[in-house]
């Protein structure tokens, strides 16, 4: 059970980054309303995810990229509050929260 809701996360992380990424290209544009919503899930969706792994996995691998995608989500809104606006931290979490959810989707078993 707690596989299939990983699976899910996964999938709704990619859909929300790639949402986020295409309004970042310009591709589609949403309102500020609309793309702070998409924000605030993909922050509580990789929150969630990251958490997940790190109480749940037995990969000491997966759960130190885990810890390192929390540790730089906590980084980046702390200085993201600080000075508004994206920062390095939060695109590492951003990489490696979708590399992660692609190996979780694709690679690892159900």
């Amino acid at each position: 059970m707690i596989k299939v809701i990983n699976k899910v996360t996964s999938f709704l992380l990619l859909f929300f980054i790639l949402v986020l990424l295409l309004n970042k290209v310009k591709v589609i544009d949403y309102s500020e309303n609309l793309k702070n919503i998409f924000y605030f899930l993909t922050i509580i969706l990789t929150l969630f995810s990251s958490t997940n792994v790190v109480i749940t996995s037995k990969s000491g691998f997966l759960k130190f990229v885990n810890a390192i995608i929390i540790l730089a989500l906590i980084m980046g809104g702390i200085i993201s509050i600080l000075k508004p606006g994206l920062n390095i931290y939060i695109y590492i979490c951003l990489l490696l929260t979708s590399i992660y959810c692609t190996l979780d989707i694709f690679y690892r078993k159900a």
